[in-house]
């Protein structure tokens, strides 16, 4: 099987297919990452799209989340979203916040401070990282195998920018409130994965300066979801208000 091609068609059609031949599993992160970078140039020629950004989270001592994101899933204050369905006909989202650099922070040898990070960073947005798995049984895979696949990134909903006024401090923690309706699907205090928002991307642009990889102007960057998946249904607004930060109403929409 050539896995760089199986994956990058699953994403392309939306279509899940089983677990990796066992002989040919990543079993570790430079490994998953090499495939996953494969998985990313295959699905960048099937697709016609480039790299526009990356999730990742602030690695601890045995986990490392980092992937690709690309500009043919990027849906910019729309208000209607498509994405790929679940198993139970549902949209699977993760509520974040997302940073977007305005300039670019080219590969060199010596290390990016946070105040030259910052700089190169435009504007913040609500945004929503929009999940399937190309797995049929996701469950079952193992860490490296999601990592090689993307972490089920399938798109991303940019919505509107977080006032400036607004500190990273007060991105950290609030009251998240998602809604449809008469429904409520989640009304609860969350905290950023990493602290604030911005913590992730200090380590990602000199992980990725390392591996010879630049960022680019227009480049998103979410890092990490305030509530884990949240399931919600097709063709409703939904609400998500992001306590005192702000909020926004858009309608998921079947591919």
């Amino acid at each position: 099987m050539n896995l760089s091609q199986e994956l990058a068609s699953r994403r392309l059609q939306g279509t899940p297919g089983d677990e990796l031949p066992t002989s040919q599993r990543p079993t570790n992160f430079e490994q998953a990452f090499s495939l996953q970078q494969q998985v990313s140039d295959r699905y960048c020629d099937l697709a016609a799209t480039r790299v526009n950004g990356w999730k990742c989270v602030l690695p601890t001592s045995t986990v490392t989340m980092l992937a690709p994101l690309f500009e043919n899933g990027m849906q910019t204050q729309t208000k209607n979203c498509v994405l790929f369905t679940s198993k139970e006909n549902m949209a699977l989202v993760e509520p974040e916040i997302a940073s977007v650099f305005c300039s670019d922070l080219p590969v060199r040898d010596q290390p990016y401070t946070e105040q030259e990070i910052e700089a190169a960073i435009g504007s913040t947005h609500f945004a929503l990282e929009l999940m399937q798995s190309r797995y049929i049984a996701p469950e079952k895979v193992s860490f490296y195998e999601a990592l090689a696949d993307g972490l089920l990134n399938q798109g991303v909903y940019i919505g509107p920018e977080v006032p400036t006024h607004f500190s990273l401090e007060q991105m950290a923690t609030f009251q998240l409130s998602i809604t449809s309706d008469s429904e409520v699907h989640i009304d609860k205090q969350v905290n950023h994965p990493n602290h604030h928002p911005r913590v992730a991307i200090y380590w990602l642009v000199n992980e990725l300066r390392e591996r010879g990889i630049a960022i680019k102007a227009n480049d998103k960057v979410i890092t990490g979801s305030y509530a884990g998946i949240v399931k919600v249904p097709f063709n409703k607004p939904i609400s998500f208000k992001y306590g005192d930060l702000g909020e926004f109403k858009v309608t998921f929409q079947t591919k």
